[in-house]
């Protein structure tokens, strides 16, 4: 079985039916004629990347994407195991899946990601209408377990790790946007005490700096995209093993023409160089904003969840970044209620808080993942302590955050428009700029469509958690120069 990205040789061919008219493809003596898929993804963007990949992949075997589980032929599921909430809505999606199985005989259900990767035999033997589970390294061999399954292959679950010594993938993008997630380096070697990723994703392998930028450059040119994420469980570390580095990947990936805007995530603390930092303030197409997970504002805590790092390095990195980029905006993680958390340790996190001055945060009450060292912890602390902190930390930041955009008032930022909103029975258009601040407006012309255009807007009103803007201009799709004067919101 072919590891991630190491699916080339398909074996898939096609042909017309004289009878229908319709495509019909070919793989290993079955024919395939036109087939719907319904896909629901939970987790990271790393998720909706492999998401990606498997549709893409699908369309070979003659599968279109639906939005209809009822009409769909294939439903497919790709998994987290990071947070108990997407655990639980997973669950239930998948227990109600069994009423379409009994209307569609004919219906194939299959498991992916990270919750596939730990536990697919247990899911495959628990329920009855799910035909097959998939971990998250062998999601390129999509195609090949869907023809085991229409094959009449009984319930199997695959979870094999790709033992290849190179990682080495090509984008697939199927959604037509100018924006795209380009998946850089895999695995985690971490083992923060608290998180299950390196169990679910294994250890850390790189793209090579060469490949990403021909990839990048390909979509670019051939596909129209403008702006692209750097994907990585930990991808500070980024090239370690092949004598590369992330801010080599990104001094070079700005000087392909074409392309607009650069982000990346997920960072680790740790690994933020100082050769980092620096192309933040160099490079002219890397974003204004930076999601830097510090998790909690307590040494001691810290020290519990193996993050290695301190308090004190955690806002000295802010205050380098700050240096390099004046115009830098950071975000960040927030665990409350880790185990054994104490009063004065979650202080220490709101005094963080203070010092930091992160523009937003996602925050969340922490939950144990089996076979992590932190579920093994003695933990005093209860579910009503845990939800009245959190409540409390997010009230807090609020204010942080109303306080840090009001300024934003009267300046003009440059908006990627992605879609559309309704406030109080307004139709509007939203967006985010440059540095992932979310602004709405109204549109000049009601019936415009607006989607994936550049436009510049005059923030009219801020608060703590988006803005509202009034149209200045409308570059369309593309902008015609890089004038990044209107772009560092």
């Amino acid at each position: 079985m072919a590891g991630l990205g190491k699916r080339q040789n398909t074996g898939e061919t096609s042909f017309i039916d004289n009878v229908t008219g319709q495509k019909i493809v070919k793989l290993g003596g079955l024919e395939f004629p036109p087939r719907k898929v319904w896909m629901k993804t939970f987790g990271c963007q790393m998720n909706y990347h492999d998401s990606e990949r498997i549709l893409s992949h699908l369309k070979d075997l003659n599968f279109s994407h639906t939005e209809e589980k009822e009409s769909a032929d294939l439903i497919l599921f790709n998994t987290c195991a990071i947070r108990d909430l997407a655990n639980t809505k997973f669950y239930s999606q998948l227990g109600e899946i069994k009423h379409n199985k009994k209307k569609n005989e004919k219906l194939v259900v299959g498991v992916g990601g990270c919750v596939a990767q730990t536990e697919g035999k247990a899911l495959v033997k628990k329920y009855k209408h799910l035909d097959f589970a998939f971990g998250t390294d062998v999601i390129d061999s999509i195609n090949d377990l869907v023809f085991r399954s229409y094959a009449g292959d009984g319930k199997f679950s695959v979870n094999a790790w790709d033992r290849s010594t190179d990682f080495s993938i090509e984008t697939k993008i199927t959604h037509g946007s100018p924006q795209a997630f380009v998946n850089i380096i895999k695995g985690c070697n971490k083992y923060c005490s608290y998180c299950i990723v390196p169990y679910t994703r294994g250890k850390e392998r790189s793209r090579k700096c060469k490949e990403v930028v021909e990839d990048v450059r390909k979509l670019v040119k051939y596909q129209g995209i403008q702006e692209i994420t750097l994907l990585g469980q930990n991808v500070n570390s980024y090239g370690k093993e092949n004598n590369e580095s992330l801010a080599m990947l990104i001094t070079e990936l700005d000087k392909i023409e074409g392309l607009e805007l650069i982000r990346y995530t997920t960072s680790h603390p740790y690994d933020v160089s100082d050769e980092l930092i620096a192309v933040h303030g160099t490079a002219k197409k890397l974003s204004n904003h930076l999601h830097l997970p510090v998790q909690s504002g307590s040494k001691a805590v810290l020290e519990r969840m193996l993050r290695e790092y301190t308090p004190e390095h955690f806002l000295n990195l802010c205050n380098k970044l700050r240096k390099a980029n004046p115009n830098i905006i950071l975000s960040t993680d927030i665990i409350v209620g880790f185990p054994n958390e104490t009063q004065e340790e979650f202080e220490a996190t709101l005094k963080l808080l203070d010092e930091a001055q992160f523009d937003f945060i996602y925050s969340y009450v922490y939950s144990a993942r089996k076979g992590t060292k932190a579920a093994k912890m003695p933990d005093s602390l209860t579910d009503d302590i845990r939800g009245e902190r959190l409540r409390y930390l997010q009230s807090y930041q609020l204010k942080i955050q109303e306080k840090l955009r009001a300024p934003l008032k009267g300046k003009t930022l440059r908006v990627l428009v992605d879609g559309q909103s309704n406030q109080k029975g307004i139709k509007k258009w939203k967006g985010r700029t440059n540095g992932n601040r979310i602004v709405h407006f109204e549109p000049v012309d009601a019936d415009k469509n607006y989607l994936w255009h550049w436009v510049d807007l005059e923030i009219t009103s801020a608060t703590a958690l988006s803005c509202q803007g009034k149209l200045l201009k409308d570059h369309g799709k593309k902008i015609e120069s890089h004038d990044f004067q209107c772009s560092l919101g």
